[in-house]
């Protein structure tokens, strides 16, 4: 039972060893993305930019969380 207990704390040692070196996200950094989930709720990732960020592109509404898509851009 007392290996069970060791290794237990063990574990999670190691999981706060890795959360503490997870990178910290700045709202300085928001725009660049790879995944629609690293921008705003109800915008898309296009081309690297969030879609409601200038330069960001789009082709629907839905893209521009709340905003028009005109000419490819949120608006």
């Amino acid at each position: 039972m007392r290996k069970v207990i060791v290794s237990l704390f063990a574990v999670l040692g190691l999981a706060a060893a890795f959360a503490a070196n997870a990178p910290e996200a700045r709202a300085a950094d928001y725009g660049k993305c790879n995944f629609d989930s690293e921008c705003h709720s109800g915008c898309k990732c296009n081309s690297g930019m969030c879609s409601d960020m200038p330069g960001g592109k789009c082709n629907f509404d839905s893209e521009c969380n709340g905003k028009k898509c005109s000419g490819g851009t949120c608006k």
